[in-house]
């Protein structure tokens, strides 16, 4: 992904940052249900809620989406019509609920998302341009996070 695209990212949220939150890696993905297969969030057939919680359903609803990770929170963004970060705030979770699950490097990058222990999460996927940037989401929400 262009650094520009994720310098807006960064740019749309500065308003929400608190005191001490620093933006870490932003990118655009498509966000499926938690159980959900890599073929199946790209094709769209993960719209299909098992058991997850509020805004893991809510996520999986709107699709293609700008993920932004910071020191403190996980932000989802909408994604614009050209694939930029979109202004609207789809939904945010504190770091210390959100935990990489599971990931599956390939032609279609996944990685599972965990919101707390209450079974809710989502599955993100990435395509082969934006394998990187996938890479670098797992690595900076592996990262412990700051109060």
């Amino acid at each position: 992904m262009n650094q520009k695209l994720q310098t807006r990212a960064f740019e749309q949220i500065a308003h929400l940052l608190q005191p001490g939150e620093q933006p870490v890696a932003a990118t655009r993905a498509q966000v499926g249900s938690f159980s959900s297969s890599r073929l199946g969030s790209v094709m769209k057939q993960a719209l299909i809620m098992e058991a997850g919680g509020a805004l893991g359903a809510a996520l999986v609803n709107t699709g293609r989406q700008f993920v932004v990770v910071t020191t403190h929170r996980m932000i989802f963004l909408s994604q614009s019509f050209l694939g930029g970060p979109g202004k609207r705030v789809l939904g945010e979770m504190p770091r210390q609920h959100v935990a990489v699950a599971e990931v599956k490097m390939g032609i279609v990058s996944l990685v599972r998302i965990a919101f707390g222990n209450a079974g809710d999460g989502i599955a993100l996927t990435f395509p082969r341009v934006d394998k990187k940037n996938a890479e670098a989401l797992v690595a900076a929400l592996q990262r412990a996070f700051i109060h």
